[in-house]
């Protein structure tokens, strides 16, 4: 934890809320921490509070998002482990049907107890929560009543919009999400789809900050390309949102009709269950060039990124304007995308905006991009297409906390202006 309370005389402060935070290596965390870095550029010092995620835990990655400032104060919090018949039968089965916004209810409450301290020891300008969980945004809405400040609801994923969690809590964690966001000041989504659907539910105007890419973080010197023409995968599976079993008949189509030679393509997933790949691809490594490999640190995965040839895209069809998290990372690799299925939806715009990639669904029509790509690699031509700069730069994170500190110089303005 930073010590620091006091910022400097020119910036103004704002409290920010989020469960999942860097070192933890998580979609989630890119986004808080990458806020937390480049919020101080643009006149808002953060002092944030967050799950502590100690050295040893899984997915803990201490230079996931590089240096945060010395200035940002962080708060870590534990979230201790239900313990007792009691509390792991209450806190686990009743609790999140009964306050679903404040789940996990051990972390709720140690957490609002350092927001409660540090409302007393400072004073805040505004509040900023994201979720999910919800947790942030109750306590959000608790604090900037408690300072009189103006709160910011950020939205990753939504309860109202996605097939989020279990079915059965799932209108329970709606109806808070809705209840919340009508009382938050402003309300930032990561999408469009997302931003106009639930802003028609709850009645009132979403802001849209995307998911990114941090620049900072890439090589400064790009790595050289792989020997082979790779195709690469990061991330985890999930079935049956997303499965990668077209695209691998696909490449196996290329190989049987001899248009790529086997041992010049190689498919590579890091992070990805290799149980799931069976499950949907039997015998996956004895049919393609494909290896599984384990979750390795961010810049190492933006390394790789930069070294490929193809990048893969799984969408989810069914939920047509979620855009996959590492989108962001994929625009600011400058590699060619190739996302499956071509859902129509927000990815498959992004895509040809940008032009940085194609969305597909056929597996021939793939299996034909695939055999062009490595015909253009084998004669040594760049794969990257003709990019567009000025539609890539809305998904730098730097870009995005510079709309976000507009958000709350918008917001500090208003209750400025309401007390005169």
């Amino acid at each position: 934890m930073n010590a620091a309370l006091s910022a400097p005389i020119n910036m103004k402060n704002v409290l920010l809320l989020a469960f999942y935070f860097p070192p933890r290596s998580h979609i989630a965390s890119y986004r808080s921490g990458c806020f937390a870095k480049f919020l101080p550029e643009n006149g808002w010092l953060p002092t944030v509070v967050c799950e502590n995620w100690p050295p040893g835990r899984p997915d803990y990655d201490p230079d996931f998002v590089g240096k945060i400032p010395d200035e940002v104060a962080v708060h870590r919090v534990d979230n201790p482990v239900p313990r007792g018949f009691c509390q792991r039968f209450f806190l686990r089965k009743l609790a999140p049907y009964l306050w679903p916004h404040r789940a996990p209810l051990l972390w709720w409450r140690k957490a609002r107890a350092q927001v409660l301290s540090l409302l007393a020891q400072k004073r805040f300008d505004a509040v900023w929560a994201t979720s999910d969980p919800l947790t942030p945004w109750a306590l959000a809405e608790e604090a900037a009543a408690r300072a009189g400040i103006p709160w910011v609801a950020d939205i990753r994923d939504s309860f109202n919009e996605q097939q989020h969690g279990s079915w059965y809590k799932r209108p329970l964690f709606a109806f808070q999400e809705r209840r919340l966001a009508v009382r938050a000041d402003r309300v930032v989504a990561v999408t469009r789809g997302v931003a106009q659907r639930l802003g028609k539910r709850i009645g009132r105007k979403i802001d849209v900050i995307y998911n990114g890419f941090d620049p900072t973080l890439f090589p400064q010197d790009p790595p050289a390309p792989s020997a082979r023409f790779t195709i690469i995968y990061a991330g985890s599976l999930m079935l049956p949102l997303r499965n990668p079993a077209p695209v691998f008949a696909a490449i196996e189509l290329c190989l049987q009709q001899k248009w790529i030679p086997a041992d010049e393509i190689e498919i590579q997933f890091y992070g990805s269950d290799p149980r799931v790949i069976e499950q949907v691809f039997p015998r996956a490594t004895g049919r393609i060039p494909l290896k599984v490999l384990p979750r390795i640190p961010h810049r190492e995965v933006l390394r790789l990124l930069m070294a490929s040839s193809v990048l893969l895209m799984l969408d989810n069809a069914t939920e047509r304007d979620v855009l996959p998290g590492k989108i962001g990372d994929y625009l600011g690799a400058g590699r060619p995308i190739l996302a499956f299925p071509n859902a129509g939806g927000e990815l498959s715009d992004i895509l040809a905006r940008t032009g940085t990639g194609v969305a597909l669904s056929g597996m021939q029509e793939m299996a034909g991009q695939i055999r062009q790509w490595f015909t253009q690699w084998k004669s040594g031509r760049l794969l990257a297409g003709i990019r567009n700069e000025a539609c890539i730069a809305p998904f730098s994170r730097r870009f995005g906390a510079q709309q976000l500190a507009g958000v709350l110089d918008e917001m500090a303005g208003s209750v400025k202006n309401r007390a005169a």
